[in-house]
């Protein structure tokens, strides 16, 4: 096996408004062999040895192809050490004639096993949906237009006995990884990168997959590469490719787990800042966040500049907000009662005849969608610290409004869809203007139509949208003080229709709709899903449907804290129904908002009951 080529040569690395080179020296093309330390132990890719079952060994040969995007400084070895270890689960015959592309294609793939046929073969016959590729930045790409894919690819795996090993006669001209191969054998790495066009930036995330069977010391060397690399191509105009500080050698990976990056001479004419954004970019993009040490010239003395880390990320909580609102007999209500209610939200006369509402965590700001005689109108307050409110004028504005939704970052707007277009809502200032509300263009001025619902991510330059009832994501641009949308990439789920749409994590979706079409692969029915932003890993909400499957109309998620343990298995959204009917998605159980958890509820004097209160449009704090 290949050792990993000594050092990136020569790197330039750094942060927001640095840069780096377009290529470097080599990359690594299969595991290690013998990591030096306990802590630095790769996973072993599975091995045919051993598996009796052909179904299993299918299973396990589309797991096996992990790695194979990662590519040597020889272009025509590359993926080699994948394919070889591929092979082993091939008979010589088979092995010897399989000469794969070396694009690795993620496949969803459904395999069911055929009886012996009249010549004693055994087959699994397996079809094949092409998710897309994962290049050697460890990213999911689309991938070039193929005709074999496009009505997906039926194929019959054959096996033979082989010296007691059953071993398969017959496979797929493809190097394949399965998505249940790329959910255990690769983990979703994010990697940061300074975002641009804004007084005070912070980092936003670009979602990536590192291939387990890579030890601790050699991801670090891959995700300095995929940062030397740049973005993605979507998210290229809200960021900035890295440039200008050059390190020396490959980054080094401690005993206590902290990083060592050595930067060359170059880097002393470069300011403080410059140096301590360069280091939370790194650290932010290593699995677990280490410490990252600065060095210079090989010094034995090193500088950790990283400490501040935390607030360079805007999805970071000071403490978990989970404060839910709903409205209740056409107002807001607060739901849960750990402190008094806003008084944005408090009895008043605008506070009536309320469809929808949203409020920032400060509770400063607020907006109510209300019904106003047959039609539906937006009023946001009046930023006079009274709980007033002004009303959105906007000709153009579609009278079937969502529920609005407060960003914080780029800048400082109210987002809402009239079910058409999306608009961005600049509130009034305390001298007493009026709001200003303007269409959210696409690219090149694009004129958007049939936008039903949105979220956009806790750093603001990332959105989710339902378009034509289809869940997208796409950059949030802030230019010249205006936002404007890049360009859209689908987010493919298994649910008959989608209708809402919220962020659970940076980098995962809550998706909402209509319940999934029954058929032999799905688990039982739902209406909500979690999935990746480039929809994988996709898994029902909550994990054992419960009640039955309803149409989601709209929902509202809380964005776990990055640095938490539990970010990716916690989960908190609120949503409603087709019945109207608030419910809560709380880890893995759904709770109807009901009566009991609503303040204020308590039956009068009456003997009588009191009257259902039903919790509608359901929403965190933004």
């Amino acid at each position: 096996m290949r050792r990993f080529a000594a050092g990136l040569a020569v790197l330039a690395l750094a942060l927001g408004g640095c840069g780096l080179p377009d290529s470097t020296e080599p990359r690594y093309a299969g595991p290690a062999a013998e990591p030096s330390r306990a802590q630095d132990r790769a996973e072993e890719p599975l091995k045919p040895d051993g598996i009796t079952s052909l179904i299993a060994l299918v299973n396990s040969f589309l797991k096996t192809s992990v790695g194979g995007n990662i590519t040597s400084a020889d272009p025509s070895d590359a993926g080699s050490e994948t394919q070889t270890r591929m092979k082993t689960f091939m008979t010589k015959e088979t092995a010897a004639g399989w000469r794969p592309p070396a694009q690795l294609v993620v496949v969803d793939a459904t395999l069911t096993p055929s009886p012996p046929d009249d010549k004693g073969r055994i087959v699994v016959k397996a079809h094949f949906e092409r998710v897309g590729q994962l290049d050697p930045k460890g990213r999911l790409v689309a991938g070039q237009n193929d005709p074999t894919w496009e009505r997906g690819l039926n194929f019959d795996f054959e096996g033979e006995q082989v010296g007691g090993q059953l071993l398969l006669s017959k496979v797929p001209p493809f190097m394949l990884l399965s998505t249940e191969g790329l959910a255990s054998s690769y983990t979703r790495q994010p990697i940061y990168f300074w975002e641009k066009d804004v007084e005070a930036p912070k980092l936003v995330p670009d979602l990536r997959y590192m291939p387990n069977v890579l030890p601790a010391s050699k991801k670090v060397n891959e995700v300095v590469q995929w940062l030397v690399d740049g973005p993605s191509s979507w998210l290229s105009s809200v960021v900035d490719r890295p440039s200008d500080i050059e390190t020396k050698g490959s980054p080094t990976l401690k005993d206590d787990q902290s990083v060592d990056v050595n930067l060359s001479a170059k880097a002393a004419g470069k300011s403080a800042d410059d140096l301590r954004r360069l280091a939370s970019q790194i650290r932010w993009s290593l699995p677990g966040h280490p410490v990252v040490l600065l060095s210079f010239e090989n010094a034995k003395d090193t500088t950790n500049v990283s400490d501040g880390y935390l607030n360079d990320n805007a999805a970071v909580q000071d403490e978990p907000d989970l404060e839910k609102f709903a409205v209740v007999n056409e107002s807001v209500r607060q739901l849960t009662v750990t402190r008094d209610p806003p008084s944005l939200f408090g009895p008043s006369e605008w506070n009536k005849a309320v469809l929808s509402a949203t409020i920032n965590r400060a509770r400063t700001r607020a907006a109510l969608v209300r019904k106003v005689g047959a039609k539906q109108q937006l009023f946001v307050n009046s930023g006079t610290g009274e709980p007033k409110y002004v009303e959105v004028l906007a000709s153009e504005m579609g009278a079937n409004l969502s529920r609005p939704v407060w960003i914080n970052r780029p800048a400082q707007r109210f987002l809402v869809t009239d079910g058409a277009k999306l608009w961005a809502v600049t509130p009034p200032g305390s001298g007493g203007e009026p709001p200003q509300a303007v269409v959210v263009p696409g690219p090149n001025g694009e004129s958007l139509t049939n936008v039903s619902a949105f979220s956009v991510s806790p750093d603001g330059r990332r959105i989710a949208l339902i378009v034509g009832g289809k869940a997208m994501i796409a950059a949030l641009r802030f230019e010249n003080g205006n936002l404007t949308l890049g360009e859209r990439h689908p987010v493919p789920n298994t649910l008959s229709s989608n209708k809402a749409v919220g962020w659970i994590t940076e980098t995962t979706l809550a998706i909402g709709g209509g319940p999934n079409p029954l058929n032999d692969r799905a688990a039982g029915t739902y209406s909500m899903v979690w999935t990746s932003i480039d929809g994988t890993g996709e898994r029902p909400l909550p994990l054992n449907p419960s009640p039955p499957a309803v149409l989601v109309t709209e929902l509202s998620a809380r964005t776990n804290d990055p640095t938490s343990r539990q970010s990716e298995q916690a989960v908190s959204v609120v949503f409603q129904d087709g019945g109207q009917q608030g419910r809560g998605v709380f880890g893995s159980s759904v709770d109807e908002l009901k009566q009991d958890v609503l303040p204020g509820a308590a039956p009068g004097p009456s003997t009588s009951p009191p009257a259902k209160l039903v919790a509608k449009s359901p929403f965190y704090a933004d």
